[in-house]
């Protein structure tokens, strides 16, 4: 497909660490290990599933335009339970036996966008998985105006959110609730921080639950606040990323999404390591004058108290086959400490189809799409897999590139949020995808992955009907007819009476159980069972 030899020398094998290419293909030590590049093998339905009719991942123009795309399309996973309210956003976060979902609360009732009856984040009891029951929902102005921020610290029983109005603040504005009753959360403090240079994107805790991160895309700083006395939050740090250093404006770089390792890696305690998704500056598909991928860094000092803290790059691993990096995610996987991050953008940028066009013109992949790293040796992460679908494939661009126009946002069928099933010793992965809804791959040999189930969710019955609480809105350029839908958000696996659930998020949808139907192919995987992730955090 087009030119396959550039392909091959390009695909995503870039690797920059410490602001030095050292390859644009593979060294010879990596060649004698596995490295699996991708696509993975497409999964074996159940008889009675709604299977999709295209690639792998795809929703056609055929389903999109015959109504086809208003019911959901599913593989290995059959909905249980569902909480549609109006919509969902970015994010779904979890507590015990109760389910928090954002909503778009800053478009809502504006630009044509309905108002939503109840703004912010949606607080749902799902003690029954067959009836996810709305309880109440959260509001303050960081609630209510979130983006991708909002985090969920199990040991403590805290939620955190900052006001982030279309993912750039403006307002410094901090808010802090209890989950002990994960039902009735109680407001702790909802403040605006002194700090004019803070305007939240992205957040996440650091495992102990004392420390509140959050990175700004617009002013590409890193901002870390003491919750050690969560009613009275105080910020701690306001990182500019000094002397070029990688993830600030100076590497022409930006420090999208954040996570901390909850578990010790290569020697460094938990709450002393921070996994940036680092977005770089793409000329070209291809061709990038500062790195797109991950950045790891130490911030001990931080962790520590330590007085004017300073925050040092350990490495970073780059690749040119995808933009808009995004969260890395920490698991263990048989023993060894793996990070899983994708790109939120194919190779050829964010603006859909152009972008897709012009990345299969160069060979390379017009979605994004999640890689496995190993990073047991910090200094040196190592790409061991591609998680790609078949949308993903650059020989299956004839078939797809056109599939997302310019009024349906600039995400396509790009991964977003993964998660792991147990972190502590993970087997399975589940991505949103956006149109390509949620995808589940068995990782128990992460140089061999494969998906193994599905979900897409449906489109609104009416095309011209818009979900206040979703973000399929003029806002982030989505206009009718609406005939598809996104998932976004990190999604949470639950084993109940022995048998293996999943959590997940849809734009029309809203919430949904879902019940994986081949069980005793779930079992000859020998997952570890958790009750719900908890050490996971947002």
């Amino acid at each position: 497909m087009r030119d396959l030899g550039r392909m091959s020398r390009i695909f995503g094998l870039a690797v920059v660490a410490g602001g030095l290419v050292l390859a644009a293909a593979i060294p010879a030590k990596v060649k004698a290990q596995s490295l699996f590049l991708g696509p993975v093998p497409t999964p074996v339905c159940q008889a009675g599933d709604r299977i999709e009719t295209g690639v792998d991942g795809q929703l056609t123009a055929a389903e999109r335009d015959s109504g086809a795309s208003t019911k959901p399309y599913n593989c290995n996973l059959a909905i249980v339970g569902e909480y549609q309210g109006q919509g969902a956003g970015h994010q779904l976060m979890w507590y015990g036996h109760c389910a928090y979902v954002t909503t778009d609360g800053y478009e809502a009732g504006q630009q044509g966008v309905p108002p939503l009856l109840n703004p912010g984040i949606q607080v749902l009891d799902v003690s029954n998985p067959r009836a996810p029951r709305y309880v109440t929902h959260l509001d303050d102005p960081a609630t209510l105006y979130d983006w991708e921020d909002g985090s969920v610290n199990p040991g403590r029983a805290l939620l955190g959110s900052a006001e982030s109005w279309t993912g750039d603040g403006p307002q410094p504005a901090v808010s802090f609730y209890d989950l002990s009753n994960c039902a009735h959360p109680r407001l702790l403090s909802s403040v605006q921080l002194p700090d004019p240079n803070l305007a939240a994107h992205a957040g996440n805790f650091a495992p102990d639950g004392k420390t509140y991160w959050l990175a700004s895309f617009s002013k590409r700083r890193l901002y870390a606040i003491d919750v050690s006395d969560a009613e009275h939050p105080q910020e701690i740090l306001d990182w500019d990323f000094p002397d070029n250093q990688a993830g600030g404006a100076g590497a022409d770089q930006i420090c999208h999404r954040i996570s901390l390792n909850q578990f010790t890696v290569d020697g460094h305690r938990p709450g002393t390591l921070l996994f940036c998704g680092v977005v770089g500056r793409m000329l070209h598909p291809g061709d990038y004058k500062s790195g797109n991928g991950l950045v790891i860094y130490d911030v001990s000092q931080v962790q520590e108290r330590r007085p004017h803290p300073v925050i040092k790059v350990i490495s970073s691993l780059y690749w040119v086959n995808g933009t808009i990096a995004i969260e890395p995610d920490l698991a263990f996987i048989h023993g060894k400490p793996y990070l899983g991050v994708g790109d939120e953008c194919g190779s050829g940028g964010c603006s859909y189809p152009q972008s897709a066009i012009a990345a299969c013109q160069a060979g390379l992949p017009p979605n994004g799409f999640e890689r496995l790293i190993d990073i047991r040796d910090l200094k040196k992460p190592r790409l061991v897999a591609q998680l790609m679908i078949g949308v993903d494939d650059p020989k299956n661009c004839q078939l797809t590139e056109n599939d997302i126009t310019a009024t349906m946002g600039g995400y396509g069928y790009s991964v977003h949020d993964c998660t792991f099933d147990n972190p502590r010793d993970a087997t399975l992965l589940a991505c949103s995808s956006h149109q390509a809804g949620i995808r589940v791959f068995d990782i128990h040999n992460p140089e061999k992955p494969r998906e193994i189930a599905y979900f897409m969710g449906p489109a609104p019955p009416v095309p011209t009907e818009i979900d206040p609480g979703s973000l399929l809105n003029s806002f982030q350029r989505v206009s009718p007819p609406i005939n598809f839908a996104w998932s976004k958000a990190h999604s949470r696996f639950v084993w109940q009476h022995d048998q293996l659930y999943l959590w997940v998020t849809s734009s029309h949808g809203g919430f949904y159980t879902l019940k994986f139907e081949n069980q005793a192919a779930i079992a000859k995987l020998k997952p570890v069972p958790t009750p719900g992730n908890e050490d996971y955090q947002d």
